[in-house]
């Protein structure tokens, strides 16, 4: 366990509850995490998205607990055909969310525990499940989290980030530990066959800033400026997807009228933040994701209280 919970945070765990939503591909299994009643509340449902519902080092886990130590619900679960949950299995496209899921999730949040109001977040494919939410006007989510997620269609994003690369670069990627280690990716594998075969025919330049973003994300993001929600977006500046979002930052940003853009926050981490792979930068994006949702409470500053507080 990588953290040590407080007496709060131990209160919320014993009060989990395991919850079974019904879904167009099968019953979705799920854990409620209650806001403890002895803090103001904060009105709010999070939605954790992510692959399992733990996410990497049980990150939501502990991000569920402390939130709701501070007077908010927080819902995990698992996507229709992974980890407990029914409904068949298939690739994960970034492009073709899971949106099914998430409205499912959030009408049994509703229906069940009475929450009006939701956050969502997520990395990668789980950002755009989030982003997916706001197609639905009257969801209720308020706030989102997105964190490196590609935007344009899969083969597209390749191609840009290959197009940046030189035999210098790949042999210094052959080099690294950990790229051999992701190539267990079915993904990674066919990015890496694209580099190696781009750059055996001299294929250089700059990432295709005239590419169309995908579809999906040009209506969900459309949606989201629609609801007036507010919105941190985190990329890493070596992120292959972070070509894709400087597209939509050249795009579909500037189009937006000044108090639509100030709903918006973008930052870009040095590094690689959509791999997620050492401690430290797990450590502080999901501090950086609690006290960015902490700011939606309507007394920001309130704490756990007496009996643990951190």
């Amino acid at each position: 366990m990588p953290w040590r919970e407080t007496t709060a945070e131990l209160g919320r765990a014993r009060a989990e509850q395991a919850v079974m939503v019904p879904s167009p591909t099968g019953a979705l299994f799920g854990i409620h995490t209650p806001p403890d009643p002895s803090v103001p509340a904060a009105s709010y449902c999070v939605v954790l998205f992510t692959r399992p519902r733990a996410h990497r080092n049980r990150m939501w886990v502990e991000g569920a607990r402390r939130l709701a130590a501070r007077g908010f619900g927080a819902f995990r679960f698992d996507y229709h055909g992974t980890g407990d949950s029914e409904g068949p299995t298939s690739f994960l496209d970034p492009n073709k969310p899971y949106r099914d899921d998430a409205e499912a999730v959030l009408a049994t949040l509703r229906e069940r525990f009475g929450y009006q109001r939701f956050l969502v977040m997520g990395a990668c494919f789980d950002a755009r499940t989030a982003l997916s939410t706001f197609a639905d006007k009257h969801s209720g989510v308020e706030g989102m989290v997105f964190f490196a997620a590609p935007l344009m269609e899969l083969d597209t994003l390749v191609k840009a980030h290959a197009d940046r690369k030189d035999w210098r670069h790949l042999l210094r990627a052959l080099g690294n530990r950990e790229n051999w280690r992701a190539l267990a990716s079915r993904e990674r594998w066919r990015y890496m066959a694209t580099v190696v075969g781009r750059v055996a025919r001299g294929g250089k330049g700059r990432a295709s800033h005239d590419t169309p973003l995908a579809d999906s994300f040009v209506e969900h993001f459309g949606a989201l400026v629609a609801s007036g929600a507010r919105a941190l977006f985190v990329y890493g500046d070596t992120d292959a997807e972070y070509a894709s979002f400087q597209v939509a930052m050249q795009t579909v940003f500037p189009r937006l009228a000044p108090a639509e853009r100030a709903r918006f926050e973008v930052e870009v981490w040095p590094g690689d933040v959509h791999g997620f792979v050492n401690i430290p930068l797990q450590r502080r994006a999901l501090e950086h994701t609690l006290g960015w949702l902490e700011r939606f409470h309507p007394q920001p500053h309130a704490r756990a209280g007496a009996n643990g507080s951190p």
